[in-house]
């Protein structure tokens, strides 16, 4: 008799486990989308309930995560838009921002003509004087941040996520005496995954933009410009079907703009460079449509036909004023360390949700993460290794930010033509 007690109970262990850790996709019975032409939720009606055949709104054919969801049916860039915004506001604007960095404080204390700089850009490098004046750069920057809100299911609204971004810019400029002018390339490319709606956004392009930098002595002024064009991909979870709702060849408009003041005060080894910045960056998202695959639903009777979803057109943007300073070690030897520290105040689009088509009773629904102010810190070291080849290792970590964490990884190699 104990024996089989205890293995009831652990039979009954087991199924709570499984019902548990199932409850946050728990997709309908009968496997039907919730936008199944004859019951989803967008037909706005009564449908009579598979038990007792009562009236009731929406039903369980579709599901009741169909009707209570208000997130889980959102597509992927209502969601991220804006960290996507942001995202690639740090890294092209970032690269830019190093080279002009360097241009501008060319002399023999500055590790072979290469500077610092935070927020994920990565740090300038160029090869000087190709050409009476001309140089050649290239910059890359890799990120991993994530939301750490918590999800629990899909009836609870969260905008966790976990994702990735990285670049690539190449450009050429000119110095007139204390003036600087180019052109940058960047290629940028961004993968973010979502919990609640069990789907992701990919975004891969390219931007190209002019810059400007003038040293006056003991301030240097920059600025530039640019656009470009992001080419989008996004999955969502269908909450009924359990099938995966698509749309891609989304093509966003991006423009971006900078404007940046620094100085740099010497004393001893010492290297201090305190800045300010602005930077913009908007991503012009078109109307697009979701679709929807056809149901696999086990109801033989019912048509398996979906409905497409639309979403609207919307623009996501990302500003960011910054406040920071980067010290530096000169040992004289081939390394020269560095940190760097800001604070950086943000107005980037926030995550939005679709509306839940019935009140659920869930009172502990959570609202999205505020993009807010934050703090990065980071530093590492560059070699000199000889005249002509020079690089440097960078890590950079964003804390303070409403449930959010990132570290960026950068690096360079500068060959002396």
């Amino acid at each position: 008799m104990n024996f089989f007690k205890k293995t009831l109970v652990l039979a009954l262990i087991s199924l709570s486990a499984l019902i548990l850790n199932s409850r946050a996709y728990a997709a309908n019975d009968y496997s039907m989308s919730c936008t199944n032409v004859l019951y989803g939720t967008q037909l706005d009606g009564p449908y009579l309930n598979a038990s007792n055949g009562s009236s009731q709104p929406y039903g369980v054919y579709v599901g009741l995560d169909c009707a209570y969801a208000g997130a889980g049916r959102t597509n992927s860039s209502a969601i991220v838009g804006g960290e996507i915004a942001r995202a690639a506001a740090n890294a092209v604007v970032g690269a830019v921002s190093g080279r002009l960095s360097a241009a501008m404080t060319m002399n023999s204390d500055t590790a072979a003509h290469m500077s610092y700089s935070t927020n994920g850009n990565g740090i300038g490098m160029a090869a000087n004087h190709l050409v009476g004046g001309l140089s050649v750069w290239t910059n890359f920057s890799n990120s991993n941040f994530e939301n750490d809100q918590t999800f629990t299911t899909v009836r609870k609204d969260s905008n966790q996520f976990d994702g990735d971004a990285s670049a690539v810019t190449i450009g050429v400029d000119k110095q007139l005496g204390n003036f600087v002018i180019g052109l940058a390339y960047t290629s940028f490319d961004s993968d973010i995954d979502i919990d609640v709606n069990g789907g992701d956004i990919k975004t891969e392009g390219e931007t190209i933009g002019f810059y400007a930098g003038l040293n006056t002595g003991a301030l240097q002024l920059s600025l530039g410009a640019g656009q470009g064009e992001y080419e989008i991909a996004t999955t969502r979870r269908d909450l009924g079907s359990d099938l995966t709702i698509k749309a891609s060849d989304i093509t966003a408009d991006v423009t971006y703009y900078h404007l940046g003041l620094s100085g740099q005060l010497n004393r001893g080894k010492l290297s201090i460079r305190p800045r300010v910045a602005y930077r913009n960056f908007d991503l012009d998202l078109p109307a697009f449509t979701d679709i929807v695959p056809s149901d696999s639903n086990s109801l033989v009777s019912t048509t398996t036909e979906t409905a497409n979803e639309s979403v609207a057109g919307k623009t996501y943007s990302s500003d960011m004023s910054e406040v920071g300073v980067t010290i530096a070690l000169t040992t004289g030897a081939k390394i020269t360390p560095f940190f760097d520290v800001s604070y950086v105040n943000e107005e980037t689009t926030a995550a939005a949700y679709n509306n839940e088509a019935t009140a659920d009773g869930t009172s502990d629904d959570l609202d999205a993460s505020a993009p807010d102010g934050y703090l990065t810190y980071g530093g590492g070291f560059m070699l000199n290794l000889s005249g002509k080849v020079n690089g440097y290792v960078n890590v950079n970590e964003v804390t303070n930010r409403d449930d959010y964490t990132e570290t960026t990884i950068s690096g360079s190699l500068k060959l002396k033509f």
